[in-house]
This record gives C-alpha cells, sequence and structure tokens, in this order.
C-alpha cells in the first residue's frame, strides 16, 4: 500500500474543502426561518368537517424577495401526508387558505378524496422551498385534530365575521330565543322573525335603505362579542364556518332585506348560530301557471329529521293575508310539490 507524506494528505483533504464549498449545498430544513407564523382555526375545540365548513389556515412567509415554492401539507398521525397545496414561485406575504377537510385527490396516505379525513390528530405544515438551493427550506407545523359530529352536535356554528355573528346574536335575541328552548322551536321562532321583520326585495346595492344596525358605533360591542365567541371557540362550546357565502350577506342582514338567495342564507345563520344544523336548496319554484323560476329555500335538521322550509316564499305572502307558517317544516314529498330540488348543501 503506498503512503503519502503527511503534507501531501494535508494540500489533498485542503483542495477537496475548497471545492466542496464551490458546489451548491443541500438545503437543510429548519424551524420558523421564512416561516414567520401559522395559525389554524377552529382550535383546541378540533375540526368538524362537513358541508359548506372549513377550516382556515394562516401564514405569514417572508422570503426576503428569493422566488420559492410555498407547501401547505397536512400529515396524519403516521406522518403521511392526506393533502397537499402549492404555491409556486411565490415571493412570500400572507397566506390564507380554506380546507374543507377532503383529503387531496393524490395523497401519500391513500386516503379518499371523495370523503371526509376521519377523525383522529393531525399536523399542518407549511414549508419554503427556495429555487436557490444555497438557501435553506423553512417550515412550520401546527397540531390539530378532527373530531365527529357527534361531538359538536348542537353547538353553535357561527359565521367568524365580527359583525355578521353580533348581528345574528341581536337577532336571537329580538327572536326571544333562549338555550332552554327546544331546536324546533328555536327554528319557528327565527322563521317568525324573518316573515315578520326580513323582506323581500330586489334590491341595488347603491341604492338607499333603512339601516336596522349601526355597526360603525357598535365596534366596541362588536370586538367585546368577538372575544367572548374567540374564547368559546377555543374551549370548545363553538364552532366557526368561516363561509364566505354566508358573510358577504352582511349588507342585507343590516338592512333586513334580500332576494331568496340572500333569505335562505340569513335562515341559515340564525339556525347554525342558535346550534341547529341548517342548509341551503337551490332550484325551481313550481308556480301553480307552470313557470319554474330559480329559486332558494332551507333545510333544518330538528330531532334528527331533515325538514324543509322556504321563508323567502312565506314573505312575499304573508302580507297578502296568508298567514304565517305557511311553508314550515315540510317533509321532502310535501316539499317537492311545489319544489324542484337541484342541490342541497
Amino acid at each position: 500500500m503506498k503512503k503519502y507524506p503527511i503534507s501531501q494528505i494535508l494540500m489533498m483533504f485542503l483542495f477537496c474543502f475548497a471545492i466542496s464549498l464551490l458546489l451548491p449545498q443541500p438545503a437543510c430544513a429548519q424551524e420558523g426561518g421564512m416561516v414567520e407564523a401559522l395559525t389554524v382555526v377552529p382550535g383546541k375545540a378540533g375540526f368538524c368537517p362537513g358541508k359548506g365548513k372549513s377550516m382556515q389556515i394562516k401564514a405569514q412567509v417572508n422570503t426576503n424577495g428569493a422566488a420559492a415554492t410555498i407547501r401547505i401539507r397536512i400529515y396524519n398521525n403516521k406522518g403521511k401526508y392526506i393533502f397537499q397545496k402549492k404555491y409556486k414561485a411565490s415571493l412570500g406575504g400572507y397566506i390564507e387558505y380554506k380546507w374543507n377537510g377532503k383529503p387531496g385527490k393524490k395523497n401519500k396516505a391513500k386516503a379518499s378524496y371523495k370523503k371526509y379525513a376521519k377523525k383522529g390528530k393531525y399536523t399542518i405544515e407549511v414549508c419554503v422551498i427556495p429555487q436557490d438551493p444555497s438557501l435553506p427550506v423553512s417550515t412550520k407545523s401546527i397540531s390539530f385534530k378532527i373530531t365527529s359530529q357527534d361531538n359538536i352536535k348542537g353547538i353553535p356554528m357561527l359565521t367568524g365575521d365580527a359583525e355578521v355573528d353580533y348581528m345574528a346574536e341581536q337577532i336571537c335575541k329580538e327572536a326571544k330565543i333562549k338555550d332552554s328552548l327546544s331546536d324546533d322551536e328555536k327554528v319557528k321562532r327565527i322563521y317568525h322573525w324573518m316573515t315578520v321583520n326580513q323582506k323581500h326585495v330586489h334590491y341595488n346595492g347603491s341604492g338607499a335603505y333603512q339601516t336596522y344596525f349601526n355597526l360603525a358605533s357598535s365596534k366596541k360591542k362588536i370586538k367585546a362579542y368577538r372575544k367572548k365567541t374567540d374564547n368559546l371557540m377555543a374551549s370548545g362550546e363553538l364552532t366557526y364556518s368561516y363561509d364566505y357565502d354566508m358573510i358577504r350577506r352582511k349588507w342585507c342582514m343590516e338592512r333586513r332585506l334580500g332576494v331568496c338567495t340572500d333569505n335562505a342564507a340569513i335562515f341559515k345563520i340564525l339556525c347554525n348560530h342558535v346550534g341547529v344544523e341548517a342548509g341551503i336548496c337551490s332550484g325551481y319554484y313550481l308556480n301553480r301557471n307552470g313557470t319554474k323560476p330559480p329559486h332558494s329555500w332551507n333545510y333544518a335538521v330538528v330531532g334528527g329529521v331533515t325538514y324543509y322550509y322556504d321563508v323567502d316564499v312565506e314573505i312575499q305572502n304573508y302580507g297578502k293575508g296568508q298567514g304565517d307558517y305557511y311553508w314550515y317544516r315540510k317533509t321532502r314529498a310535501e316539499a317537492e310539490r311545489t319544489h324542484k330540488f337541484v342541490s342541497v348543501k
């Protein structure tokens, strides 16, 4: 075996070390770094996937101007991701994503993308992968749990928008709804309140209409109410849906008016607000003259049974002497006599 002088070995070592400095270095993941903040809501109570529900993921990413791929992954308790979302060629900033609770079509856990994720513990990871390989990969993660519908049955589901939820709370107080009431009585009082107070109006967004809430002067009350609901959410006593289709009805709630889609959305907001599962049905109304105008109405689950409610038609006909509760709590067969169902959500 040939022996090399110590000086020659030292020279070879220095040469190899110098070459290594010139080669691109593999990026090593570091906790934090470019991912400055990561929050997930709902929090301690867990997330219960379902129609119209989503879990909000918020992250603040600072790449210092370097182009990077930003990746959101949701891992199960075995360390395999069930969902992935990528933002390519991003320069960072505020990232917000609403996850509906279903796995991605391509996921390492081989979970069905057609079904909601199973109950259990999960981890959300936000990862920043710079295009420049010499820059480090940054990650931040947070754990959460997915719970079942049984665990949150009867728990109020608010929209997550402080102003909408504040108005819903005031309306429910005006309708004299108490926690001690049955779900059927809660829905009945909401239905009656809307029949008497809400109007069917084909409005112009720039038009002048009477407002029933002064949100600008109620900022302190709204802020205090939001703090209260955040605490209740953290302790598992309520949850947020962050459903934008509901939140955008704020303008109509302030003025107590709207068309069928607005009134159906407000009915859902109020029912969910008091812990009653409710949703929106869309399709056509079957008039006696044979016409079939597009229409929206509601369902609500009372005593484990799904019933159907058309508060908008009730509103339109209440002043004509039709009477209250005419379209209240119908079975599917009864509803289909005058309603053509296309979608239910």
